[in-house]
């Protein structure tokens, strides 16, 4: 059997149906529904080729052909839903902070989520001690954050609030407050654990996003470290 599988990966008749599976098998190896797509159309294409140059079969021909032509205006529509959306500007800001890679569709789900916000300067956003009911996402404006009257970090937009109270579900460990007018979009920690929990490409979506931002806050606090002065010996 495997002198005769070898045998026909030589013979051209026999490696274009062998080229067909390959690609079928890879299609369904893909994560992402784009490459699935490709791959199913050149797996279809191959087919078409076998059944109608090697084997004479134009059922088959038909339905490849559908099949085919069924995968190429899915991928259109994916690649159309991937790059044309309306994005309000705090969306926009949204969209925009999160890493490359993530799918837009999956960041227009997880937008629906979002209830807008303002707030203005010197108002509390979250306060120290009580429940956290949004993880909250800086679109425009500064805010403080401060435990027992010490400061400890600004937020700036971009950054993410409340993050680690939807994490852990522990209460607020800090208190933020407005430095200025400033714009937020909300999502309520309920939906938005209902949605990760439902929709494996939202969950991707708010971790890579909540994951950036908390890189970009450790390199900042580690950048205030060093250019902090060093304390001086009392005389």
């Amino acid at each position: 059997m495997l002198e005769q599988f070898l045998h026909d990966l030589t013979d051209p008749p026999h490696m274009v149906g062998h080229i067909n599976y390959a690609l079928l098998i890879i299609s369904m190896m893909m994560r992402k529904m784009f490459w699935l797509r490709v791959f199913a159309i050149g797996s279809g294409s191959v087919e078409v080729i076998y059944r109608s140059v090697f084997v004479v079969d134009p059922v088959s021909v038909v339905w490849e052909a559908l099949f085919v032509l069924v995968n190429i205006v899915q991928l259109i529509i994916l690649w159309y839903d991937e790059h044309h959306h309306d994005f309000r500007d705090d969306e926009r800001h949204f969209v925009d902070s999160m890493p490359r890679g993530v799918e837009k569709q999956a960041l227009k789900r997880l937008l629906a989520l979002a209830e807008p916000r303002r707030y203005e300067s010197g108002e509390a956003l979250i306060r120290e001690g009580q429940p956290v009911d949004s993880v909250l996402y800086i679109a425009d404006g500064v805010a403080e954050i401060s435990n027992a009257d010490r400061l400890i970090a600004v937020c700036r937009p971009g950054d993410y609030l409340g993050e680690m109270s939807f994490l852990t579900g522990a209460q607020a460990s800090a208190t933020v407050t407005a430095v200025s007018p400033i714009r937020v979009l909300a999502f309520e920690q309920r939906r938005l654990h209902q949605a990760i929990e439902s929709d494996v490409s939202v969950r991707r979506a708010i971790e890579a996003g909540l994951n950036r931002n908390l890189v970009g806050k450790l390199v900042r606090a580690n950048a205030e470290k060093l250019s902090d002065p060093p304390l001086r010996p009392a005389n």
